[in-house]
């Protein structure tokens, strides 16, 4: 096998080598079956169990109580924008949504073709470089909808608002990755491509009561929460392989020490690269200090005109994945819970050696 790169893309992303081995040898065959874990039913007894094993993890991770379901689900982060007010906003009350940047403003779109979106604050003017604070809800908010954090812009919530609403919230890349203060939450989904497996399956967490409201809108069975959950998980053909390698991701999230170690690691990560960035003549940083994601840093060099040489000089030490979103350019570096501490030391090194160079 060749010398593995330092991964730095934002999704799909870097995965924990002893997860990437298990799950090659199940794909030619799963525990002494005669089969791959890909060709067996979704309603095998295998299937079944890595289903509900994978459930259980979740919530497990999170300190998830009875009043909480865990599903999974097909068509990703954006399939869920149109999802979840599908299933949670009546025809005669709003959802609030800050924001945030692009993640967000996909949000806004998707809710609008289903019904009435209030946006109580949004930092676009200043180029999504903060997450907006001061801001109050409307009387007819059902519930507020928010991107715990934006791959592209680089900012997170650092703190979660105390609302008299549920809080739906888009957590595809910083799922896993810290505790939560789960009573605020009503609902929180994240496809798996960041921090817990590969693309092609989605983890929902709902709070029952909200599946129990009934709506005046009629929901196609497919995309009801309820459906999925009555029928834990396997309604329809799950992506069974995409399911179980997040399965072994969330064991090794466990085996690693839980929310509490991944929340110690990311930030230790976060504030190498951003310290580098703030010293670093050569390079500034897109976000407010207090804002910045620990999971996507997202940064510029002074001198544009050097932009592609520090990708190229980058990528000759093997270092992939940093380049910044077409539309707002720069750098990202994409820190999440698999990528070791060593990588973003090596990024570092070397935007530390190619200033001293430029």
């Amino acid at each position: 096998m060749n010398k593995r790169k330092h991964n730095f893309n934002p999704g799909p992303a870097t995965i924990p080598h002893v997860v990437l081995e298990e799950a090659a040898q199940s794909l030619l065959e799963y525990q002494g079956a005669g089969m791959s874990f890909a060709e067996m039913s979704h309603r095998s007894p295998q299937v079944m169990s890595v289903v509900e094993e994978a459930s259980a993890l979740v919530k497990r991770l999170y300190g998830l109580g009875a009043d909480f379901e865990v599903i999974w689900m097909q068509g990703g982060a954006s399939a869920q924008l149109a999802i979840a007010p599908m299933n949670l906003l009546d025809t005669n009350r709003s959802v609030a949504i800050v924001n945030t940047g692009f993640w967000a403003n996909k949000a806004i779109k998707a809710a609008q073709e289903l019904g009435r979106v209030v946006v109580p604050a949004s930092s676009e003017i200043t180029r999504f470089d903060h997450i907006p604070q001061g801001w109050h809800l409307p009387a007819d908010v059902q519930y507020f909808h928010l991107v715990s954090n934006e791959t592209i812009d680089g900012t997170q919530w650092q703190e979660y608002p105390d609302l008299a609403v549920p809080i739906v919230a888009d957590m595809t890349s910083d799922f896993l990755t810290r505790p939560l203060p789960i009573e605020k939450f009503g609902l929180i989904f994240a496809s798996a491509q960041k921090n817990f497996g590969i693309a092609g399956t989605t983890c929902v967490v709902i709070r029952k009561d909200l599946l129990e409201q009934r709506q005046a809108r009629k929901i196609p069975t497919i995309f009801n929460y309820a459906t999925h959950v009555a029928e834990h998980s396997l309604y329809h053909t799950a992506p069974t392989f995409a399911i179980y390698v997040a399965l072994l991701a969330l064991r090794w999230t466990q085996a690693q020490g839980g929310l509490e170690e991944m929340a110690r690691r990311n930030a230790q990560k976060a504030a190498l690269i951003y310290a580098e960035i703030d010293e670093n003549p050569l390079f500034t940083g897109s976000v407010r200090a207090e804002d910045r994601s620990v999971m996507n840093a997202c940064f510029r060099i002074n001198r544009p005109e050097l932009e592609q040489k520090f990708l190229d000089f980058a990528a000759q030490h093997d270092v992939v994945g940093i380049k910044g979103f077409p539309t707002v350019g720069g750098f990202r570096a994409s820190m999440y819970n698999a990528l070791p501490l060593e990588s973003v030391q090596l990024l570092v090194d070397l935007m530390r050696d190619f200033a001293q160079q430029h």
